[in-house]
């Protein structure tokens, strides 16, 4: 089910939610722009008072990251894998489908920010360029959505080999290589790129996309179908 996120300690004028497959009674509640129903996503729109409707980026599994100081005109115009906002009302998302969703904030609620985590942009280092573009003065607080768990993210020895070169503190985000093969966690890889930059107050929401029927999983199916992670100043931020 679609539901508000409020399992972190984000600041009372964050609004955050995360998507599933079912929307109400609905069944294959699809974000994707190319391909969603017209009627749910103002129902979407509706149900949760969203300020305008959800607009996606061309992601492509790089580093690039956008600021939005206003609402996107079109869907999917600006390619990046990243999005953040210091203007109230402008929703920043991702869409997933095995990737890790991060959202963050910091404890003024200065800002919002939406990152597309899938191992390219993770190995380009993109929560912190995100981070080192935003540059907040307060702590930073992060939220893991659903994504592939560790158990059901097989990857072959050249991956690790690949991936540990470039990041040599990642070693213990892959189980021992057993017959050319490792099983990767995103949620281990994100959280040592985080604490590179000073974040240690994380939320996980710690869902497998992999293996919930709630999510869609490209490793499973191939799928096209897509959820998303949302977030958005509902008013100016209160400084302490």
């Amino acid at each position: 089910m679609t539901y508000w996120i409020k399992n972190w300690p984000q600041p009372a004028h964050i609004r955050a939610i995360q998507t599933s497959r079912y929307l109400a009674q609905h069944d294959l509640f699809d974000l994707h722009p190319k391909q969603s129903d017209p009627k749910l996503i103002d129902q979407f729109i509706t149900d949760f008072n969203l300020p305008h409707e959800p607009m996606f980026l061309k992601q492509v599994h790089g580093q690039q990251i956008v600021e939005y100081n206003q609402i996107p005109k079109k869907q999917l115009i600006l390619e990046a894998d990243a999005c953040f906002t210091r203007k109230p009302q402008i929703i920043c998302t991702v869409m997933t489908a095995d990737c890790l969703p991060v959202l963050l904030t910091d404890t003024a609620g200065s800002f919002v920010a939406a990152v597309h985590c899938g191992w390219r942009s993770l190995y380009a280092n993109i929560l912190q360029k995100t981070l080192n573009r935003i540059k907040s003065e307060h702590p930073v607080l992060a939220w893991f959505g659903p994504c592939i768990q560790q158990l059901q993210y097989e990857v072959d020895d050249d991956f690790v080999a690949h991936y540990i070169k470039k990041h040599p503190n990642t070693q213990s985000a892959f189980t021992p290589i057993i017959t050319g093969k490792s099983f990767a966690d995103l949620h281990a890889l994100a959280q040592i790129q985080l604490a590179a930059s000073g974040v240690s107050q994380i939320t996980s929401s710690n869902l497998c996309t992999y293996a919930l029927k709630d999510y869609y999983s490209w490793r499973q199916s191939s799928t096209c179908k897509r959820v998303a992670s949302l977030i958005w100043l509902d008013s100016q931020p209160i400084h302490p």
